[in-house]
């Protein structure tokens, strides 16, 4: 069938998926945000603790900038001002999520196994970093989600 691919008219019968648009600014913006609110929050966290080993400050900010690094990578996997069909925007989504569920933990095991001292601190605030990450995206996403199917198809 040559008029099978991406701007092809829907078969008789079954309606045309919604196309949606994930630009990338605002929901990688969200990220930034996210994380540089982390970073401030254990780094304040971490002024405030009476012992603080050598090392701790530097997992921590490992933990951080890589959390934020690891979402933001994957969050490209996604991303797009182009509009894609409803259910190739939420494959890759799904795709990037599971990447992540992949790739924050073996960061985490890293920090607490090979940096010195300070791991768990830093493996806290890596977590924290990547919960912050994912709902400041996830509600970012679902805003222009919501947006795009507002508009009248075409």
């Amino acid at each position: 069938m040559a008029d099978e691919g991406p701007g092809a008219p829907a078969p008789a019968g079954r309606p045309k998926e919604h196309e949606i648009a994930v630009p990338a600014r605002p929901a990688a913006t969200a990220v930034a945000v996210a994380a540089a609110g982390s970073a401030a929050a254990a780094f304040g966290a971490l002024y405030l603790l009476t012992e603080n080993p050598p090392g701790r400050a530097m997992a921590t900010a490992v933990g951080v900038a890589g959390c934020a690094a690891i979402t933001l990578g994957t969050g490209f996997i996604f991303y797009g001002s182009r509009p894609r069909p409803a259910g190739d925007v939420q494959t890759r989504w799904m795709g990037a999520t599971v990447a992540r569920f992949m790739a924050v933990p073996a960061l985490g095991l890293s920090i607490y196994f090979f940096l010195p001292s300070g791991g768990q601190f830093a493996v806290l605030a890596t977590l924290g970093t990547y919960l912050a990450c994912l709902a400041a995206e996830t509600a970012t996403v679902a805003w222009m989600v919501n947006r795009s199917l507002e508009r009248p198809r075409t």
